[in-house]
């Protein structure tokens, strides 16, 4: 089923070498321009989270989420992964304590519907490593950023789950 192929949720920031994108609207024009880079029907992330007044907000890309996206090619992913798209440039920047709890808020649901493991939780970095891609060489995005650590995402992410 589409359902048993979701084996995966990949992390991913908005602010990217390709583009300047700054919010969840943005991002999608900027997906689906019929004149630009990606001419897709729509976003290609699953979910965003977005700070909106000093508030994160989790926003929905692809209207469900067994619908196939567009936001990591290698090892399709795009057909195995959940995309969370973190709005922002975590390269300069950690992701901020209230953005890293909502994060953690949407992941857990997800890794129940899909019987998902922690450790299939990875950064679209991470992703590239597996195909054989080493950000640290410059040979691929350091999607999620630098500054966003995966390894703390899963620890925490592992003891929530282990606390019921």
């Amino acid at each position: 089923s589409m359902i048993s192929a979701r084996q995966y949720i990949i992390i991913h920031h908005s602010l990217t070498e390709d583009s300047k994108t700054v919010s969840w609207q943005a991002i999608r024009r900027h997906h689906k321009d019929p004149n630009g880079r990606y001419k897709m029907r729509d976003i290609g992330y699953h979910f965003g989270i977005e700070m909106v007044n000093d508030e994160p907000e989790i926003l929905v890309g692809r209207s469900l989420m067994w619908v196939h996206a567009a936001h990591c090619v290698e090892m399709g992913m795009n057909q195995r992964g959940i995309g969370i798209c973190v709005v922002g440039n975590y390269d300069l920047v950690e992701p901020s304590p209230l953005l890293w709890i909502k994060l953690k808020e949407l992941i857990h649901p997800l890794m129940d519907i899909f019987n998902i493991p922690t450790k299939n939780i990875l950064g679209h970095r991470e992703v590239g490593m597996m195909a054989g891609f080493d950000f640290r060489k410059g040979q691929y995005k350091t999607c999620p950023g630098r500054m966003f650590d995966m390894d703390r995402l899963r620890v925490e992410i592992d003891a929530e789950r282990t606390v019921k």
